[in-house]
């Protein structure tokens, strides 16, 4: 099976269709997953589903549906979930104009942290801008802000799975990046002449190569940051590979500042 990007569905374009957004809190029993779904497949055609079990042990079902019929109606789809016998609580949300987005959700959460989702291109514009506007300044910045969420996301893993852990299991971890669109990371963990090297193929941040940025610094930053924080000591970092200098994946090398570069 071919690796590729997680579908995330927050909106559905339909002409002409009628759309709806189905969501119920479902019982934690074998099944009952399966049976909701066919149940509402009788009735509208699933163009997208998600789930996620709650605390209590409830899960949560959510999908996008084209009715089969132009007269369907939420509170009759409301019903026919509720008849379903394993649903504790139903709402189902009429799109607009053949337009149905997500209005149940109110962002994503994981690890008990709050993401957004920002478009890759946009993101990276961005990043051309702040070059544009303050050259080498900009690069210092980009810098300092990657160092900054690079902290920020070790302490997070630090608190949640203890140093030792994060430090045995760090090239594994980085997958948690390439998860969430990073790009895909390849980690060459141990010492190479002091340092280890960290790959990365399809970076966010050379995803739009229409500027004059020549590297990463953000990401450069976030590594070291990263780092800094799982080993309790500073690391420099430096980038001799990147996309944006024609390069066929971005290569980054870091070092112990104690080890000089």
């Amino acid at each position: 099976m071919n690796r590729g990007a997680r579908r995330e569905i927050p909106y559905y374009f339909a002409p002409g269709r009628k759309l709806f957004q189905i969501v119920v809190k479902i019982k934690g029993e074998p099944g009952s997953h399966g049976r909701i779904l066919d149940l509402l497949e009788t009735r509208a055609k699933l163009v997208g589903a998600t789930s996620y079990s709650l605390q209590d042990g409830t899960t949560i079902v959510s999908g996008f549906a084209e009715a089969l019929s132009n007269s369907e109606t939420a509170a009759n789809l409301h019903r026919l979930a509720v008849s379903s016998g394993v649903v504790l609580e139903a709402e189902v949300l009429e799109g607009v104009d053949g337009m149905l987005i997500d209005t149940f959700h109110t962002g994503l959460e994981t690890g008990g942290e709050y993401l957004m989702l920002v478009r890759r291109n946009a993101l990276t514009r961005m990043l051309d801008n702040v070059h544009r506007l303050l050259g080498t300044a900009g690069e210092v910045l980009l810098y300092q802000e990657g160092l900054a969420v690079g902290r920020a996301n070790a302490e997070a893993f630090v608190k949640s799975l203890g140093g030792e852990r994060v430090r045995r299991n760090l090239g594994y971890l980085r997958n948690n990046l390439a998860a969430q669109g990073w790009g895909r990371i390849e980690t060459k963990e141990g010492p190479d002449e002091g340092g280890s090297t960290i790959v990365i193929r399809d970076c966010f941040e050379c995803s739009s190569n229409k500027g004059k940025r020549t590297g990463c610094h953000f990401f450069r930053g976030y590594i070291a940051g990263n780092r800094s924080v799982t080993f309790r000591e500073e690391f420099a970092v430096q980038e001799p590979r990147c996309t944006l200098r024609g390069d066929d994946a971005c290569e980054f090398v870091a070092k112990s500042s104690a080890a000089g570069l």
